[in-house]
C-alpha cells in the first residue's frame, strides 16, 4: 500500500451547455422525421383530419364554458357572502377594499378581485339570490356581459 502512488483526482471538465436541437443536428446518425406530402397520403386523411379538428374544438369551448360557469359561480358566493356580511355586521366600503387587496395578494396569478369587481359579485348575488337559478342561467354568460346586464336590466322575469 506505501508503494502505490496516489494519484491527484481528475480535474472535472464541464461540457458546454448546449440546446437539445443543436445536440441532435450535430450528431450525423441523427434523423428527424418529416411529415409526408399530402399527396401520399391515404384519401380519407383529410376527412379523419377534419373529424378530429372538430373534436378538438368542441373539448376547447366545452372546457372555456366549464371554466366559465364555475367562475361564475366562484363570483356568486363572494357576492353572496359580502352581501350576507353586509347586512349582518355592517361592512362597509373601507372592508371591501381591504378584501380585495388580501384577496389578489393572496392570489396574485388571478384577475377579478378588485373593489370594483367585488361589488359587481355583490350585484350578481343581490340579483339572484338562488344558487340553482345562478347556475342555470346566469354561468351560462361572460361575466363581462352579467355585469352588464344585472344594472341595465331591472326587472328580474326580463333579465331572466
Amino acid at each position: 500500500m506505501a508503494s502505490e502512488k496516489k494519484r491527484a483526482p481528475k480535474p472535472l471538465v464541464r461540457a458546454k451547455k448546449v440546446s437539445r436541437q443543436v445536440r441532435g443536428r450535430a450528431l450525423a446518425r441523427a434523423v428527424f422525421p418529416v411529415a409526408p406530402p399530402k399527396v401520399e397520403l391515404p384519401k380519407s386523411y383529410g376527412r379523419v383530419l377534419a373529424q378530429l379538428k372538430a373534436r378538438v374544438e368542441r373539448a376547447r369551448l366545452s372546457t372555456v364554458m366549464a371554466a366559465n360557469s364555475a367562475l361564475i359561480l366562484l363570483y356568486w358566493d363572494v357576492g353572496h357572502v359580502i352581501l350576507d356580511r353586509q347586512r349582518a355586521a355592517g361592512w362597509g366600503a373601507g372592508v371591501i377594499d381591504r378584501l380585495a387587496s388580501d384577496l389578489s395578494d393572496a392570489y396574485p396569478d388571478m384577475r377579478g378581485f378588485s373593489p370594483r369587481n367585488l361589488l359587481f359579485m355583490r350585484a350578481l348575488a343581490d340579483a339572484y339570490p338562488d344558487a340553482p337559478k345562478v347556475k342555470q342561467l346566469v354561468s351560462q354568460l361572460p361575466w363581462g356581459h352579467v355585469i352588464r346586464l344585472i344594472p341595465r336590466v331591472k326587472e328580474p322575469g326580463v333579465r331572466e
